[in-house]
């Protein structure tokens, strides 16, 4: 009896222990597919595009407003700014006997008002975006000296050729320029951050320079030498660049911009010279020119303080930046130059205030 006990009771527990490892196995295979497939999907690699929406990898940062999928928005800017091209001084005081101190002439720079406008639409695929801008600037310069005749040790920096031989009396140059520069771009606006957005662009670019260079000398006999240089360009390139903002309110943000430009274009050149004797007798002595062709290096940086405004409903954005801006145009200094003149390479650039406005609707 009492063997017959104890085997049912061995029956019972192998039973109940056949059953509980049945279930652990079952669990323990549930798991280890569980994680193999789970490192599966961890470990495909999502390349270069995907067509999940949900995937959020560095967000459209906008602005984008209500409403409208493909959202328009205008731009006007207030330009502020210098234009100038290095290279250009015109006279020389201290040479010669006279001991008495001098200076190199240079031109003296002004600051004129020009405009900005701008045309740009924001697309549906990705928060892409594109944008056109044209750029306005017209300013001068000019400056002279003067020096008595018994004790002048004023020297031209532009070399004279003809009668022109002793020293002067009287110097003085005029310069003049006509800027216009149109850029097209694509871009998206993304965020970095919570708190900082990055906006990479790449487009085209072109420009139209025209400037003007005159230059008069006096000398003791009162002969003079008027000499009238041209340099007009016109360019073509690629642009690339970023436009980085740092928010730190939904309203205000500093702003910093960006760009680099390779323009293939080419330049007119033309020198001209005349000189008018004691007896009031002119004669031309110079007259050339060259129309080169040449890449341009461009570099364009920007900093300032945005505002942002969003009206109606969300329905339009306004868009306010002051800030200072600044376009270097490498060794763009080809005036023609002639044997006896000294070096007068230089860049020319435009820096300045800039006031922008920029409305989405």
């Amino acid at each position: 009896m009492n063997f017959l006990l104890s085997s049912k009771l061995l029956e019972n527990f192998y039973t109940r222990i056949c059953k509980m490892s049945r279930k652990w196995i079952v669990a323990l295979f549930l798991s280890i597919m569980t994680f193999a497939f789970a490192d599966q999907h961890r470990d495909d690699p999502i390349l270069y595009y995907s067509d999940d929406c949900d995937i959020k990898i560095l967000p459209n940062a906008g602005p984008r407003i209500r409403g409208n999928s493909w959202n328009v928005f205008l731009t006007a800017d207030f330009i502020y700014w210098t234009a100038r091209t290095e290279g250009l001084d015109y006279a020389v005081s201290g040479v010669g006997s006279n001991n008495a101190s001098g200076r190199v002439h240079d031109l003296d720079w002004s600051w004129d008002p020009g405009f900005k406008v701008g045309l740009g639409v924001n697309l549906t695929h990705d928060g892409w975006d594109l944008f056109a801008q044209y750029t306005w600037l017209h300013s001068d310069a000019a400056d002279s000296t003067s020096q008595d005749t018994a004790t002048t040790n004023l020297t031209p920096y532009w070399a004279t050729h003809g009668v022109l031989g002793s020293s002067l009396t009287h110097a003085k140059a005029n310069w003049d320029v006509k800027f216009h520069n149109l850029t097209w771009e694509l871009g998206r606006n993304a965020y970095m951050s919570q708190f900082m957005k990055l906006r990479l662009f790449g487009g085209l670019c072109a420009a139209w320079v025209y400037q003007d260079y005159d230059v008069s000398y006096t000398n003791t006999n009162g002969e003079i030498s008027c000499q009238d240089m041209e340099l007009d360009y016109w360019g073509v390139g690629l642009r690339a660049g970023l436009n980085n903002s740092f928010q730190f309110s939904k309203s205000f943000s500093l702003y910093s911009d960006i760009a680099l430009a390779l323009l293939w274009g080419q330049f007119d050149r033309d020198r001209k010279e005349k000189q008018t004797d004691a007896n009031n007798v002119t004669v031309p002595v110079v007259s050339t020119d060259q129309k080169p062709h040449s890449s341009q290096p461009v570099i364009s940086l920007g900093a300032g303080l945005r505002y942002d405004a969003w009206l109606s409903q969300n329905r339009f954005h306004l868009g306010l930046q002051a800030g200072w801006e600044h376009q270097n145009w490498i060794l763009f200094n080809h005036f023609i130059t002639l044997p006896g003149d000294p070096n007068h390479q230089g860049d020319f650039f435009l820096q300045g205030f800039t006031l922008k406005v920029r409305l989405d609707f």
